[in-house]
């Protein structure tokens, strides 16, 4: 086992570099009289976890003094003390000093660890000790069973009780996929912000507070004490709601009538998005693009594909274009793309190339690709200016709708048709971003996906009005408000059963399961029309009457 200390870059410390920095610690220690009364105010958590390598990150409110021990064995006896088995042959120590965290995030990188083992983790520091432990993963490409647990929108004032009910799982590990909080929100709660228009990135101090007010969710927090974790941010949490890679789109309904427009912002924000993603948080590197967000990772015969469908997608509203008496109409222009080419290409390439069985996307965003469907009834004439029960206009909701992948028919179609032409099987979706929760089996969505985003957020219901309401099936195995009326916090729960399947499910934050599905080894996905995805076509017109006609518009 071997580790190394870094600040924001890998040092690998030799002795005359820590004799130098033994002398730079004394001169900042003779400088600063406060600097035993350091305080590690959030994690330690870890990441970017593999069969040999871990990495650990804090943030302290100064820089700090102290030392880490890690062993494959309970460091701690139950009595407190010190576990005597614990020697030089199965553990190591490692101290850090204040030149370590001049920027207040100490990291550890730790490598040549044993596959598929418990580690644990014991950090001293002034008068203060903190303990965890963390789980390396399987060999890659090694028949595994196991459970990780995933979700997304996470409001930092809500009760965060879900993930008591998340522990009790015992998840290999966690994948959050963004809204990690609402940073982007005007009234962030006791962080008062002067951001007129919400653009935290842009002042680093709110950064790092938006990252230390995710690390201390309570129970979040006992869970990321001993479970891995994984993160992409989605939009709240990135650069502005409903953020592109150079706008963000602006929808307003007033008297009835919506406005869309897209702002644009410096590209200083998205990288600053970026770059703090790097510095805060433990996060997987691409070779091929370490600057970004998305990357990949392997667990046994299972490979994970994070994307980041937010920093490089196209601006959402460029589909709609203005029409008579205040209306919109739809249609997708070649080049409106979710994932820009560079993502695009990588994840196309390394999913052709994985030699896994089992291939799972974790987007931030809503794959179904049968939402389409709703946006063809919101667009009717009859429906784009008329109040709907949520109080929204029919167009406002198909704006609204605009960031989801259904509405990038070029991308979606490309990955589809791919996977099905390269006869890639066993490709599914885990998603998040609105509000609730479902699991279709691939006959709605294109590929087998399971939606969970309401880890600690107000439930839209999205997913039992389409299904109750519109009479338009996209979740057939069940969701929230999908014969039951459980619209309570819940997570997704993945359990990998080697070669055989997967069973995805839902979970409430009462340990209630929801829905369930399993997912067979053998799943191709059918072809995908990009042309027919791309504007309402008169066939999409008629069959959006006639369920209209079915729903009842009075319903509406």
């Amino acid at each position: 086992m071997h580790c190394n200390t870094e600040m924001n870059r890998t040092v690998r410390v030799s002795p005359l570099k820590r004799r130098l920095k033994d002398v730079l610690c004394l001169v900042i220690i003779l400088l600063n009289f406060n600097s035993f009364s350091q305080t590690i105010i959030a994690g330690p958590i870890v990441g970017a976890v593999t069969s040999t390598t871990a990495q650990m990150k804090f943030i302290s409110d100064k820089p700090i003094e102290g030392f880490v021990k890690v062993s494959n064995q309970p460091i701690l006896n139950k009595n407190g003390k010190i576990n005597e088995q614990v020697n030089t042959e199965n553990s190591i120590l490692i101290r850090f000093f204040p030149i370590d965290s001049l920027d207040k995030v100490t990291v550890f990188n730790f490598d040549k660890l044993n596959s598929n083992t418990v580690y644990f983790y014991y950090i001293s520091y002034g008068n203060s000790e903190i303990t965890g432990s963390f789980k390396t993963f399987p060999k890659p490409n090694t028949l595994s069973n196991f459970t990780f647990t995933f979700g997304s929108c996470t409001e930092n004032f809500k009760n965060d009780s879900v993930f008591v009910a998340m522990q009790k799982v015992n998840p290999d590990f966690f994948v959050h996929l963004g809204d990690w909080t609402y940073p982007d929100h005007e009234a962030y709660p006791e962080i008062p912000t002067n951001n007129a228009h919400r653009f935290f990135v842009a002042d680093p101090k709110e950064v790092e507070e938006s990252f230390i007010i995710r690390y201390n969710l309570p129970n979040l927090k006992k869970l990321l004490q001993t479970t891995p974790v994984d993160y992409v941010f989605d939009d709240e949490d990135g650069v502005w709601d409903d953020f592109s890679k150079r706008t963000y789109c602006d929808l307003h309904l007033k008297n009835g009538i919506t406005t869309i427009n897209e702002i644009p912002f410096p590209d200083s924000l998205r990288t600053n998005l970026l770059e703090s993603y790097h510095q805060y948080f433990p996060a997987y590197i691409n070779p091929e693009q370490p600057k970004e967000a998305y990357h990949s990772f392997m667990y046994g015969n299972t490979e994970f594909f994070f994307i980041d469908t937010r920093s490089t997608r196209s601006p959402n509203s460029e589909s709609f274009f203005p029409a008579k008496k205040n209306k919109w109409k739809y249609k997708v222009s070649k080049g409106h793309n979710i994932l820009d080419s560079v993502q695009l290409d990588w994840l196309l390439t390394s999913l052709k190339n994985s030699k896994a069985d089992w291939k799972i996307i974790l987007s931030g965003t809503s794959f179904n690709k049968s939402y389409k469907k709703i946006l063809d009834v919101c667009l009717l004439k009859a429906v784009q200016n008329r109040k709907l029960p949520n109080g929204m206009t029919g167009a406002y909701v198909a704006a609204s709708m605009s960031s989801m992948w259904f509405s990038f028919p070029e991308t979606q179609g490309k990955l589809i048709n791919f996977c099905r032409e390269n006869k890639i099987k066993n490709v599914m979706i885990c998603s998040g971003d609105v509000h609730t929760s479902g699991i279709d089996n691939g006959k709605n969505a294109g590929f087998p996906e399971l939606m969970s985003a309401n880890l600690a957020q107000e439930n839209t219901k999205l997913a039992s009005i389409v299904t109750n309401d519109l009479k338009i099936k996209l979740w057939n195995e069940g969701g929230q408000g999908i014969h039951n009326n459980n619209f309570k916090d819940a997570f997704g729960k993945v359990e990998v059963f080697g070669k055989d399947s997967i069973r995805m499910s839902c979970i409430d934050k009462d340990e209630k399961l929801i829905c369930s599905y399993t997912l067979k080894d053998g799943f191709l996905p059918k072809k995908y029309n990009i042309k027919r995805h791309s504007k309402i076509t008169f066939g999409n017109k008629i069959r959006a009457f006639f369920k209209l006609l079915r729903i009842g518009f009075s319903r509406l």
